[in-house]
């Protein structure tokens, strides 16, 4: 069903955000060996001010569409941020399987750097665009996307470290094992031997919160092909064995506690995590990764600095997790890590994933997280069916 996906990443691209667009999805399209007049549906997530610097696109999948020249019969704007990669994937299988669509192309991605320019984040974009207002709430708003999302996961890792006794060192060791996936990633920006020592010395962004702990915004789209269509795939049929998505739509300050994520709902029961091969984890922050390890039931809550000391999650160990190094190492394009997980579980499920493949891996987990104060949880599940 997923029979054709292609990336093109890059730290600062100096032409259209279009430009990109296009060249990733007639490479994913070779893959597949399908053309553009054969795609239906058109799938597309894309935040504030990382299309050529607009606020926002009016009717985006119009606009795209028109500029690729296809003509899809339906469209879906996916509004779910970090989380949205692994949703469209989920929804156009059950579309297609529904018989309601025969090509689906899932598009993720933009240019991060052109927020970066303006001096502010994607969360504060208003700041740059002072005559645009993206929200009715704005002053309720502002001081909370300030925040985000350095400052708010910096909060998150105090309380976790305040509740359960994590340690910086537990923390940094996530970096370290997910730069030894990366040496050999050759989509990594990031590929230099690291130590726990290195990320612990690296300068204090958001205490505790250290550089080499965040992830670095950058350029780039991810495309994914789902189709009926997969006799002129060159990949193995993979299937949705699982999935489950939770939303927890309240403000920050409302939040039960903010060491949980909707992920202790998405996951919940849907596969045995002894069956997985490896784990695919958002990966926005180190803390990121431990929450989720937790929340997916790898492990009990507050024991997730634990879990990174007893277990070797790197490709070559006992669970692999972000095994090509995660969006810490190959960067976050438009501010949003799905579409790395995603390229990364399909290429070890096909064997592609050179210099850092997991053994006989037939089975990955991933998990996505998005929106404001890790609203948004998507978790996945991918096989090929037996």
């Amino acid at each position: 069903m997923i029979v054709g996906f292609a990336s093109n990443l890059y730290k600062k691209y100096e032409g259209s955000t279009f430009e990109i667009l296009a060249d990733t999805l007639f490479s994913a399209l070779d893959v597949a060996g399908l053309n553009k007049d054969e795609i239906d549906g058109l799938f597309l997530t894309a935040l504030p001010g990382t299309f050529d610097s607009y606020a926002a696109l009016h009717f985006p999948t119009t606009q795209i569409a028109q500029y690729l020249g296809i003509k899809p019969k339906f469209t879906t704007v996916f509004d779910y941020g970090g989380a949205s990669a692994l949703s469209m994937i989920y929804h156009a299988y059950k579309t297609i399987k529904a018989g309601e669509g025969d090509t689906i192309a899932c598009i993720v991605g933009g240019k991060a750097s052109d927020i970066r320019g303006k001096g502010v984040t994607v969360d504060a974009i208003d700041k740059a665009y002072p005559d645009v207002s993206l929200t009715p709430f704005d002053r309720l708003f502002r001081g909370l996307n300030d925040l985000n999302p350095v400052s708010d996961y910096a909060l998150v890792a105090n309380r976790h470290m305040y509740l359960f006794g994590s340690t910086d060192e537990q923390r940094a060791l996530i970096a370290v094992r997910q730069r030894f996936n990366a040496q050999n990633n050759e989509k990594a920006i990031y590929r230099d031997p690291l130590t726990v020592e290195q990320v612990l010395k690296s300068s204090i962004v958001a205490e505790p919160l250290r550089l080499l702990e965040i992830v670095y915004p950058i350029d780039g789209f991810h495309v994914f092909i789902v189709s009926k269509r997969a006799s002129k795939s060159s990949l193995r049929p993979i299937e949705v064995l699982a999935y489950g998505e939770a939303h927890w739509t309240v403000m920050p300050a409302e939040l039960d506690d903010i060491v949980y994520t909707p992920a202790v709902q998405s996951a919940k029961g849907i596969f045995d995590l002894n069956k997985v091969d490896s784990f695919e984890l958002y990966d926005s922050f180190t803390i990121t990764v431990m929450l989720q390890v937790e929340d997916i039931g790898l492990i009990e809550k507050g024991k997730g600095g634990e879990f990174f000391e007893k277990h070797d999650t790197t490709y070559l160990g006992d669970i692999p997790i972000n095994t090509g190094g995660g969006s810490l190492n190959t960067g976050q394009p438009a501010y949003m890590s799905g579409g790395v997980i995603l390229e990364e579980a399909l290429l070890q499920l096909n064997n592609m994933a050179k210099g850092h493949q997991v053994k006989d891996a037939d089975t990955v987990f991933l998990n996505g997280i998005g929106g404001w104060n890790r609203a948004h949880s998507v978790s996945l599940v991918l096989g090929e069916a037996k």
